[in-house]
């Protein structure tokens, strides 16, 4: 696992979400939730993915 310090995980979530932006999407409550933990520390970013990716492909069954 790739030990990136909070200041790291905090720029990587900000450049997401603005990417997302500028497409008009916003992170949901779900991913919030997601990116929360991450940028405590509590998941990977590989967690992160993963948790996404079933969420959503569950949603799109």
């Amino acid at each position: 696992m790739k030990n990136h310090s909070r200041l790291e995980r905090q720029k990587q979530i900000q450049f997401a979400i603005g990417m997302a932006a500028l497409d008009g999407g916003k992170p949901s409550i779900f991913t919030q939730n997601l990116l929360h933990q991450y940028e405590n520390g509590q998941i990977t970013s590989g967690q992160l993915k993963q948790a996404i990716l079933q969420k959503y492909a569950k949603a799109s069954n």
